[in-house]
């Protein structure tokens, strides 16, 4: 049973890692553009991290309920 929880728990691990790769990796591309091109879009600077950072990924987190 130790190891079944081991694997459970490496596992969510290494998704919340992929998940804040991703996420990381698109909040640095917003943070690219320019006031301008982000009110183009719908968007302020202060809503690039609470939109990427959606619901079901905080699941992933450890904040949410279980998959």
């Amino acid at each position: 049973m130790i190891d079944w929880l081991k694997e459970g728990w490496l596992r969510r691990f290494v998704l919340f890692v992929a998940t804040w790769r991703k996420h990381r990796d698109m909040v640095k591309q917003l943070n690219r553009l320019t006031d301008r091109d982000l009110k183009d879009i719908g968007l302020n600077r202060s809503d690039i991290d609470r939109l990427i950072w959606q619901e079901e990924d905080k699941t992933l987190k450890g904040r949410g309920k279980d998959e």
